[in-house]
């Protein structure tokens, strides 16, 4: 992730990892009320995001009279978090990255079925 998202672009993200699915500039304002988006700036954000390789233009709906794009992610949000992590740690290796990152999350209590499944994971490499 060599650009990082900026606080409105990951709104918009989070928002699409939440429906998991395409959305439009319409449905995109109303499902982020707590936002005063200008219709234009919101596209200046989205063709920002298309070009950071976040999003992709997914196909056409209908958007009152007319027609618009509908916007997916081509990120999920774990890739995302993966792409943020390597580019905070570029001088340790994935070995040492992975090792990093599992030994903060450990610090919470585990649940079984979550052990059973990283003994699965770590058994199927």
């Amino acid at each position: 992730m060599k650009n990082p998202l900026s606080p409105n672009e990951f709104k918009i993200m989070q928002l699409l990892w939440k429906e998991n699915r395409p959305l439009s500039r319409p449905e995109i304002i109303e499902l982020i009320p707590d936002r005063d988006w200008n219709p234009n700036s919101i596209h200046l954000i989205l063709n920002n995001m298309i070009e950071k390789g976040v999003i992709q233009v997914d196909g056409m709906t209908r958007c009152g009279r007319g027609y618009g794009r509908t916007y997916a992610a081509t990120v999920t949000n774990m890739e995302y978090a993966a792409g943020i992590l390597k580019d905070a740690t570029p001088e340790l290796s994935t070995d040492e990255r992975l090792l990093g990152v599992l030994s903060v999350l450990l610090r919470d209590p585990l649940s079984e079925h979550t052990i059973q499944e990283l003994k699965t994971r770590v058994n199927a490499l």
